[in-house]
């Protein structure tokens, strides 16, 4: 039914940079639903200090109050 309108994808072979939103369309036989959940997709790096996450993501940071870049990273 709504194939047509929506492209398919394999998650494991797409770029997730790419995906901002995705539809979630799951049908149920037995009671004859439609159930559409929507999801706002957003990748952010893990593992890093905030200043230099801000960095990846191009957010400029703050540096008023900062008397050396070093303290950024």
């Amino acid at each position: 039914l709504f194939s047509p309108f929506f492209p398919r994808f394999l998650p494991f072979q797409v770029n997730l940079n790419s995906i901002r939103r995705c539809l979630l369309v799951s049908y149920d036989s037995d009671s004859e639903l439609l159930e559409l959940r929507h999801y706002s997709v957003k990748v952010v790096p893990v593992g890093l200090s905030r200043g230099l996450r801000k960095l990846l993501q191009e957010k400029f940071p703050n540096l008023s109050r900062m008397d050396d870049v070093s303290e950024l990273l």
